[in-house]
Order: structure tokens, then C-alpha cells, then sequence
């Protein structure tokens, strides 16, 4: 199988990589889904990681959400590793039709990648909803407890899509586009089973889908081909 998916990525013009969880947590980043991260918080803010990353939470209680948000969520930024350092150079290369992230840590914006849709927007963009004046992670790391715009004195908003607010219709409408166009996708630690996924990839017409997971899960069937492990070894095998 290795040797035909080999040949399938040569052989292909307009390829869109998918990232999920899954590769953010081999860069370094934190799954705050992962059964003993999802406790502690728990045990901690007696919250779970939903209700704590909700527009609800932003609303009402800004105090705790950015407690949360500070210490859980951007004190530990991944970074790049060699999968994206490939995605890149497939970008370079002229066979890049898109990479579509369902992450919030702009790890493709950090390897160079141009051609990106951020579903889900990213930590690294943070406005004022009044002015609309922009600050990056370290201000809001910086900041005693709730970051405020330093001009219009208002609590800042990360662009990220917070539990209950409605998908940004555009960004998915892209990702679908990408999709629908592609001659070959690669899904980079994504479940395939989920609704979100399941609508972008739902747009593909070709039979060169690719899985790159960790482990196996349910929505793995819709692959055509799948590859178990760790996801940076398998795209050396793949690309290099």
C-alpha cells in the first residue's frame, strides 16, 4: 500500500491537507480531551473544556475564561515539526491546493504555509471588538488577569469559534471549494467521522483520501487508504 500511495502523491497536482488534533500533539500541543487533562480541569474548574471555551463563558465570565484560557490553552503553543516542514515544501513545489486546519495553534502560519483556511480561527489573533485594534499571544499572556485593548480600555476577544457560536459559513465554504478540487487529500490526525470533517471532505469527488492517525477510530472507514502511528514518520515515508 505504501508504494501505491507513494505513487498516487507523485502522480498528483492539487493535493489538500487536512490537520486535526492529532498532529498538533505531536508538535507538542495539549489534547485537553485526553482522559487525565480532561479530569484535572474538570477537578479544577469544575467545568469541563466545552463550557469553559464557550461564548457563554466569554460572555458572562470573562475572568474565568481567560484563567482557562491562559493556563491551559496557550502556555502550551506547539510548534512546527517535520510535517509541516513537508506540507511547505509540497507548497513550494506547485502541488498544493490548500491546507484546511480544524486547530486553533496557526502551526501552518508558523512553517510559512500561505495557502490555509483556519476553520476555527487561530490563538494567535486577538482583537478589540470596539476598535478592531489587533494584539498577539504575548500580550494576552502578559496581561494580570482579563486582557484589556490597550486604547479602548474593552476586554479583548481571541478570533477562535467558541462553543455555541455559529461556523464561519465562508471559511467552510473554502474548505469545501478545496476540497471539491483536490486530486488527493490527506487528513493529518482528523476523525473522519466528524460532522464538520464529514461536510468538507463530502465535497471530494476523487478516491485518494488519506489517513494519517495515531490509532484507529470509527470514522476511519471513509478513508481509502489509512496509515497507523506516528503521523511525522509516515509522511517522511510518504513524501521524503
Amino acid at each position: 500500500m505504501l508504494k501505491t500511495v507513494r505513487n498516487i502523491i507523485r502522480q498528483s497536482n492539487k493535493i489538500v491537507f487536512l490537520t486535526g488534533l492529532g498532529s498538533i500533539v505531536e508538535c507538542g500541543g495539549r489534547d485537553l480531551w485526553a482522559s487525565d487533562i480532561f479530569y484535572s480541569i474538570e477537578k479544577k474548574y469544575h467545568m469541563c473544556p466545552e463550557q469553559l471555551l464557550s461564548a457563554g463563558e466569554f460572555s458572562s465570565r470573562k475572568e474565568r475564561f481567560y484563567e482557562f484560557y491562559k493556563k491551559e490553552v496557550i502556555s502550551y503553543l506547539p510548534h512546527p515539526d517535520e510535517t509541516y516542514e513537508i506540507m511547505k515544501s509540497v507548497e513550494e513545489q506547485g502541488n498544493l491546493e490548500s491546507v484546511i486546519s480544524f486547530n486553533i495553534f496557526g502551526l501552518e502560519k508558523l512553517a510559512g504555509i500561505e495557502n490555509l483556511v483556519e476553520v476555527a480561527g487561530s490563538v494567535y489573533n486577538n482583537y478589540c471588538p470596539k476598535c478592531l485594534k489587533t494584539f498577539d499571544v504575548d500580550y494576552l499572556l502578559s496581561s494580570r488577569s482579563i486582557p484589556y485593548c490597550d486604547e479602548c480600555k474593552k476586554a479583548l476577544r481571541p478570533n477562535l469559534r467558541l462553543l455555541g457560536e455559529r461556523v464561519d459559513n465562508d471559511l467552510y465554504t473554502q474548505a469545501a471549494i478545496h476540497c471539491f478540487n483536490a486530486d488527493t487529500i490527506i487528513v493529518l490526525g482528523a476523525d473522519l467521522g466528524s460532522s464538520k470533517i464529514q461536510y468538507v471532505t463530502g465535497h471530494y469527488k476523487g478516491s485518494n483520501l488519506i489517513l494519517l492517525s495515531k490509532e484507529e477510530k470509527y470514522g476511519d472507514r471513509f478513508a481509502d487508504y489509512t496509515f497507523y502511528g506516528n503521523i511525522k514518520d509516515n509522511m517522511k515515508k510518504l513524501f521524503v
